[in-house]
C-alpha cells in the first residue's frame, strides 16, 4: 500500500436534525507508508486521527405559526413541537439577520410589532397595517385598512407612503414590488422612488420568485405565470385556489377540493400529492409545511417525501430556509496536515 500525503478522499453525507439539514464532509487523510506501517497503525487504532468530519453547510428552517386565538408559536429545533412566543398576531413574516430570525407581524388591532431576535421582547412600531412583508435586506412593506401602501428602510427608519392603493403585494429580493388592487388589477414598481407600472391582466393572488418570475391565480382559479416585467402571461393548465413557489421554481398548489399539487417549474407537469390542505408554505430547500381544514400541521421533505404530522393546531404559517456559511477549508487542511506530520515522526 502506498499513499500520497497530499491526497484526500472526500465523503459527503447528510444529517437531518429536526428542521436543520447539514451536509458533512469527511476527509480521509492518506500517508505515504509501507504495508507494515499501515497494518500496525490499523491494528493500534492510530488511523483515527486521519479521518476528520466537518459540517460544510447547513440548510436551516425557521417556521412560525399562528393559531385561531392569534397566539404565536415557533417550531423547535427538533422539528417536532411548538414553542409559544408571548404576544398575539394575525399575520407574520420573517427574515434572517446575522443568522438569526427577525419576526415582523400585525395584530388584530392593526398594530405593528417586530422581534429583532427571539431572546428579546416585542418592539412596537408606530403606525397601523393589515398586511406586512419583510425583505431580506431589512426593508419592510405594508398595506393598511384603507389600502394605502407604506415602506420603511428598516426598523429604525420612518414610514414612507407610496402613492397608490393595493390589497396584497409580494416583493423580490432586488426590491421590485408586485401588487394587486381591489379591482384585481396588477401593478409593479422597482422600488420606493419608482412609479407604479400597470401590468395587463387581473389576478386575485400572486407570488414572485427571486428571478422575477411571477405566478398568480385569477378569480376563475386559472393559473398564470410570466417572466418578469417584460414577459407575457402564460396560461398554465389546471385550477388552483392557493399556490406558493420557491427560489428553485417548485410550485405547490391547492385546488378548491383541497387537493395538493406539485409542479417543477413552467415546463413541468402537475403531480397530485396525497392528502388535503387549505394552506401551505414551500421553502427554498424544498421542504413543505401545510395546514389542513382541521388546523392540523404537516411537514414534507419535498415531492419525494411523506407527510409527517407535527403536533399542534394552526391557522397560518410564515417561514423560510437559509444556508449557513461553510467553515474555512484552509484551516481544516492545515489541521489535517499537522496530524499527518505527527504520525510520520
Amino acid at each position: 500500500f502506498f499513499f500520497n500525503d497530499t491526497a484526500t478522499t472526500e465523503i459527503y453525507t447528510e444529517q437531518i436534525v429536526g428542521s436543520v439539514r447539514c451536509v458533512q464532509e469527511t476527509d480521509m487523510g492518506m500517508i505515504q507508508s509501507s504495508k507494515l506501517l499501515f497494518s500496525a497503525l490499523l491494528l493500534l487504532g492510530l488511523l483515527c486521527p486521519l479521518t476528520y468530519t466537518r459540517v460544510v453547510s447547513c440548510q436551516n428552517e425557521e417556521i412560525f405559526g399562528i393559531n385561531s386565538q392569534k397566539l404565536v408559536y415557533q417550531l423547535n429545533n427538533a422539528g417536532n413541537d411548538w414553542v409559544n412566543i408571548p404576544g398575539a398576531l394575525k399575520q407574520c413574516d420573517v427574515i434572517i439577520v446575522d443568522n438569526k430570525p427577525q419576526l415582523w407581524g400585525v395584530n388584530s388591532g392593526d398594530d405593528i410589532y417586530y422581534k429583532p431576535n427571539m431572546s428579546v421582547d416585542w418592539i412596537k412600531i408606530p403606525g397601523k397595517l393589515t398586511f406586512i412583508r419583510a425583505m431580506p435586506n431589512g426593508r419592510i412593506w405594508g398595506i393598511n385598512a384603507a389600502q394605502q401602501i407604506y415602506t420603511r428602510e428598516n426598523a429604525q427608519s420612518d414610514w414612507q407612503q407610496i402613492q397608490g392603493a393595493l390589497v396584497s403585494l409580494d416583493v423580490q429580493p432586488d426590491g421590485r414590488v408586485w401588487g394587486i388592487n381591489a379591482q384585481q388589477y396588477i401593478y409593479t414598481l422597482s422600488g420606493p422612488t419608482d412609479t407604479w407600472k400597470k401590468i395587463e391582466g387581473s389576478l386575485t393572488s400572486l407570488r414572485v420568485m427571486p428571478n422575477g418570475r411571477v405566478w398568480g391565480i385569477n378569480v376563475n382559479q386559472d393559473i398564470f405565470t410570466r417572466a418578469g416585467v417584460d414577459g407575457v402571461w402564460q396560461l398554465i393548465q389546471g385550477k388552483l385556489v392557493f399556490l406558493d413557489v420557491n427560489a428553485k421554481g417548485e410550485v405547490w398548489g391547492i385546488n378548491q377540493a383541497q387537493d395538493i399539487y406539485y409542479r417543477n417549474g413552467v415546463n413541468g407537469d402537475w403531480i397530485q400529492i396525497p392528502g388535503k390542505l387549505v394552506k401551505l408554505r414551500v421553502l427554498d430547500n424544498g421542504t413543505v409545511y401545510g395546514i389542513n381544514a382541521a388546523g392540523l400541521i404537516y411537514r414534507r421533505e419535498g415531492v419525494e417525501g411523506q407527510w409527517i404530522n407535527i403536533q399542534g393546531n394552526l391557522t397560518d404559517l410564515c417561514g423560510l430556509s437559509w444556508v449557513t456559511q461553510p467553515s474555512s477549508r484552509r484551516k481544516h487542511l492545515k489541521r489535517q496536515q499537522k496530524m499527518l506530520r505527527k504520525l510520520r515522526k
